[in-house]
């Protein structure tokens, strides 16, 4: 039982995850669909399917911990819950590894369907036996970056945005750290939720965008309405007394300029 298995490891929290685990010399596996994956030297691929279930046992075999990233919210039924019903059905409860699964704040106070199966997720992950931990962070700079590249990515005159918007963003790298220190320990269960420096509407975001890329255009916030942008107004993905990140989104935003 020495090894560290990242499921979704090669999605963009997964890698940042392997990455580091690596740095720390860390025996490292990744549980894909990929049959040739683009992974990182010395770091074991095992091909299987969470939502099948095939490969999984193989994968859990002589884990000692299991960082649980896998998660898709297009098919979140799916790869989220039973995806997370298979894994724990094919870990060993008699000699079980630390399973450590990384939630979204706010889980617990939505009825938006994604945040719903995040919640089941962990559920079902409390309810299994298996020592774990559980980890909610808020949104990633990355997810509002592409939400605003979404709205740039039109031929419209003047860009609209949706009003009322508030984000708490979180630099992944810290998020990641905070996953593989997590393996090292005992499970704790539940944790304090983990959230970025600061609190800011999307207006301000966009227009630190702007200013960063000198971007000149026409724009104006709206009441566009949808679940999504909703959910966002609503300030149930925020965490103020737990504001654990560093990094903030302008300097996330010049790291972009400047790698």
């Amino acid at each position: 039982m020495d090894k560290i298995l990242v499921t979704g490891g090669s999605g963009l929290l997964g890698r940042e995850i392997v990455n580091q685990l690596i740095s720390e010399k860390q025996n490292v596996a990744i549980l894909t669909t990929q049959t040739h994956p683009d992974v990182t030297a010395g770091v074991e691929v095992f091909t299987g399917d969470l939502i099948t279930g095939k490969g999984l046992s193989n994968a859990v075999i002589n884990t000692k911990a299991i960082i649980h990233c896998a998660s898709n919210p297009l098919n979140f039924e799916e790869t989220d819950v039973l995806g997370t019903q298979n894994l724990v059905k094919a870990i060993d409860k008699h000699q079980p590894p630390h399973l450590i699964y990384v939630s979204i704040v706010g889980v617990d106070r939505s009825n938006y369907p994604y945040y719903v199966a995040k919640k089941q997720v962990e559920d079902l992950i409390s309810g299994s036996g298996i020592p774990f931990t559980v980890l909610r962070t808020t949104q990633f700079h990355q997810f509002v970056h592409r939400l605003i590249n979404g709205f740039l990515n039109t031929k419209e005159k003047l860009i609209q945005i949706p009003d009322g918007m508030t984000f708490q963003p979180v630099a992944l790298d810290e998020v990641a750290k905070r996953l593989v220190s997590l393996s090292k320990n005992k499970a704790e269960g539940l944790l304090p939720n983990f959230g970025g420096p600061e609190i800011l509407t999307f207006e301000e975001m966009f227009e630190q965008y702007l200013q960063v890329f000198k971007s000149e255009i026409d724009w104006k916030t709206v009441p566009l309405v949808a679940p999504r942008y909703e959910l966002f107004r609503s300030s149930v993905n925020l965490c103020e007394g737990n504001a654990f990140g560093k990094t903030t989104w302008k300097e996330f935003l010049g790291s972009l300029c400047f790698p």
